[in-house]
């Protein structure tokens, strides 16, 4: 008996081209994680990343060691 190949779909091919590139192993566990993860969201929405808004509205500058301050309380 012949196998029957299955046709792959668009996340299989764009998570493959992404973690095969520069020498990578296809299958791998990032690259498998990768793929069940882009197929929850889709092909089309996948890789993209969002935006997160912030809670007061204002963009968040780092001063000094570590110390996070929005622009209101300056």
């Amino acid at each position: 008996m012949a196998k029957k190949k299955t046709k792959k779909d668009a996340c299989y091919h764009k998570v493959k081209r992404r973690y095969t590139r520069n020498g990578g192993t296809w299958p791998s566990a990032y690259g498998s994680g990768a793929l069940v993860k882009c197929r929850k969201v889709g092909a089309a929405n996948w890789g993209n990343k969002s935006k997160k808004k912030l809670k007061n509205g204002g963009p968040v500058s780092i001063r000094g060691q570590g110390a996070v301050m929005s622009n209101r309380l300056r």
